[in-house]
């Protein structure tokens, strides 16, 4: 089965990215446009975008600084 991905930061969190995968592209789709404006001062996320496969394994994969660049990275298996 092919798999979407999008990426979506949380507010404060400069090395954090929350990755999340979809059955389909529709509903990735769907999903980035009802959250591609979030960011406003009551947002907990700023906007969402959607990424590469390649771009979600190094999401998922990215071990750097202190914060981990995925915190949810252990619902992904890519």
């Amino acid at each position: 089965m092919k798999h979407f991905y999008a990426e979506q930061s949380p507010r404060g969190f400069a090395n954090e990215v929350c990755t999340y995968r979809f059955g389909s592209k529709k509903e990735r789709d769907d999903w980035v446009s009802r959250h591609g404006s979030d960011g406003d001062v009551n947002s907990a996320c700023l906007g969402a975008r959607a990424i590469t496969a390649a771009a979600a394994g190094q999401n998922v994969r990215y071990r750097g600084d202190a914060l981990t660049r995925s915190y949810n990275s252990d619902y992904i298996d890519l």
